[in-house]
């Protein structure tokens, strides 16, 4: 029995107003994050490679993304929470709940001054976690092999 770690995530909110297709690598080497938000999923939001962060911790790994910013007035961030997650093969699928988490922070200007500067607004997801295959990685392979005989 193998043991893959899926690399595509994809979620939505009961209420279909939240969509997330997160992939850990993409066909150019680097991470994407498609977001959507809001009645009718009117925008997706894309991002990529350094916009996107990730924290190990002992509860899974939390992936965000900047929504929002203002030098003045502070920011938006979006948070989703992906739990550790093993595939039996390659076309295998694993569904599994979590949760994703809208912070609000308040910037130096911000009134009131004191107080609270990160406020929270949870959404739960359901999804499907995948294994996909990156096209990059052959290419990148086989452009490694063929400057190891020149």
């Amino acid at each position: 029995m193998a043991n893959i770690q899926p690399n595509r995530f994809i979620l939505h909110s009961s209420d279909n107003t939240t969509k997330v297709d997160y992939e850990t690598t993409s066909f150019v080497g680097q991470p994407i994050l498609n977001l959507t938000q809001g009645p009718g999923l009117g925008v997706v939001r894309h991002f990529a490679g350094s916009q996107i962060r990730r924290l190990d911790t002992e509860i899974g790994t939390l992936v965000s993304v900047t929504t929002q910013i203002s030098v003045d007035t502070g920011s938006t961030s979006f948070s989703v929470l992906i739990p550790a997650i093993t595939l039996t093969s390659v076309t295998n699928t694993q569904k599994f709940s979590t949760e994703a988490i809208v912070t609000t922070h308040s910037g130096p200007n911000s009134v009131p001054v004191t107080g609270v500067h990160e406020t929270y607004k949870i959404i739960q997801l359901q999804g499907e976690a995948s294994f996909v295959f990156a096209l990059l990685e052959p290419v990148l392979s086989a452009q490694k092999a063929g400057s190891a005989k020149s």
